[in-house]
């Protein structure tokens, strides 16, 4: 019981001193002559995370530079430049792993706290080895509607569950018996609304939540030699996409179907051009921009079900790791420590598009009173399913997932849309490719 006790105290220290708003850095814990900098992916963000150093840090004022750094590529931009390159990288999870030789591990401290905050699997599964990477921000695709634009063409936006997603249209089995419905396409702001919701089949990473329809997802056994393609509910997934064909989900101005290969991501479309009453909408856009330049109000949830089965779409975190050739280590800790309290998550929310990866009681919750699109974010991407990170069982310098991207996927899954061949041979198509690419690169 002591011992319990002991650790239930610790715990809530390592809480206390990384929630609490005002604490600065104890006396000499950053190293005297330290000039260290931040990357990250906005310029905003970059210089309010500068700002809130200089505040939390007075005696280290200046110790702090930002320069922009993209997400995509970062921790290799750390394994190339080395001492070169800024001392805390904001990076993408599935990234990490590959040069994990070149970061620094994050002190006991950190590693505990985050363990208060962090989604899992994403915190566990990038940190098998050793403690190197902090998830903070989702990155990914949330479903989302126009209010606005429902009521103006007559969709009853009554939500008596509270769940964010109205109950006339909170399954596809709703929403494509209304899309089939339409003997005249509905008129929004002078002009014809053509998309009902614009599927990404151009676009595999977009297009994923499409195939889960039938209650697949990609390696559910937990084996990466198993993508599942094979599966009846992959079947499933692309008989759902012959139905949202069938129901017209997407018309050229002249009627017809959009062909499938025509079906690019549209998501900036939905925001701005409103195109469509239903859509994607990805966690670096700017919703609030949209919503002041169309006076339209977005709204964000998880996405309708088919046959009961809850559509995921892919997600992933970006988040901190150190790097391992950093001149100042003290400095940069304690930089991960002030992004990850809850000022640090309230400078993310309030300057820039990311929305928090944290969980539901998280003592670094920020405010979102001034977010409410990001508080609905949020709770949508916890209805997303972690894009695996794995490497292949013999090739360890494979990610699995580049079996799902590299076999052509769409071209199989074009002609389902299109109506041309059948969901059966489709699926055939697909588990052979999936297979012969197996066989080349899991060696």
């Amino acid at each position: 019981m002591k011992k319990v006790l002991v650790v239930l105290l610790s715990l809530l220290m390592v809480v206390s001193v990384f929630a609490q708003k005002g604490a600065s850095a104890p006396k000499g814990r950053v190293e005297a002559d330290a000039k260290i900098r931040i990357g990250v992916d906005n310029d905003e963000w970059g210089a309010a995370i500068v700002d809130l150093w200089n505040k939390k840090y007075p005696r280290n004022k200046g110790a702090l530079e930002y320069e922009y750094v993209g997400a995509a590529g970062a921790t290799d931009y750390v394994g190339q430049l080395q001492g070169d390159a800024a001392d805390v990288v904001l990076c993408i999870d599935g990234e990490v792993s590959r040069q994990a030789q070149s970061l620094l591990e994050m002190d006991k401290t950190i590693a505990k706290f985050a363990k208060t905050f962090a989604i899992e699997p994403f915190y566990s599964n990038t940190n098998e080895t050793k403690n190197v990477y902090v998830p903070v921000a989702y990155d990914g695709l949330v479903f989302s509607w126009n209010k606005t634009m429902c009521e103006a063409i007559g969709l009853d936006i009554t939500d008596a569950d509270g769940d964010g997603l109205p109950e006339a249209f909170d399954t596809w089995e709703e929403i494509f018996a209304w899309s089939a419905s339409l003997t005249e396409r509905p008129v929004y702001k002078g002009k014809k609304v053509n998309v009902v919701y614009p599927m990404s089949l151009a676009n595999q990473w977009g297009c994923y939540s499409t195939l889960t329809a039938g209650g697949w997802q990609i390696y559910a056994e937990g084996d990466t030699s198993k993508p599942g393609f094979d599966k009846p509910e992959f079947k499933a997934g692309l008989d759902f996409l012959r139905e949202a064909a069938k129901a017209k989900i997407s018309v050229e101005a002249n009627g017809q179907l959009t062909p499938g290969s025509s079906m690019a991501e549209r998501w900036q479309e939905y925001l701005d051009a409103e195109i469509s009453p239903f859509a994607l909408v990805g966690s670096w856009m700017d919703v609030k921009g949209a919503e002041a330049a169309s006076g339209s109000d977005f709204k964000f949830c998880r996405m309708p079900t088919w046959k009961g089965n809850q559509l995921t779409p892919l997600v992933k975190t970006k988040g901190f790791v150190i790097n391992g050739f950093t001149k100042y280590p003290n400095a940069a800790k304690e930089l991960v420590k002030l992004l990850v309290s809850k000022d640090g998550m309230q400078t993310m929310v309030d300057h820039s598009s990311y929305i928090p990866a944290l969980t539901s009681n998280a003592p670094t919750i920020p405010d979102y009173s001034k977010e409410e699109n990001k508080r609905e974010m949020q709770v949508g991407f916890a209805a997303c399913y972690a894009e695996p990170s794995d490497s292949l069982p013999i090739n360890k310098q494979m990610a699995c997932m580049q079996c799902y991207y590299n076999i052509a996927i769409e071209q199989s899954y074009y002609p389902v849309w299109d109506g041309t061949t059948s969901s059966e041979k489709a699926q055939a198509e697909i588990v052979k490719n999936a297979a012969n690419w197996f066989n080349t690169n899991n060696r």
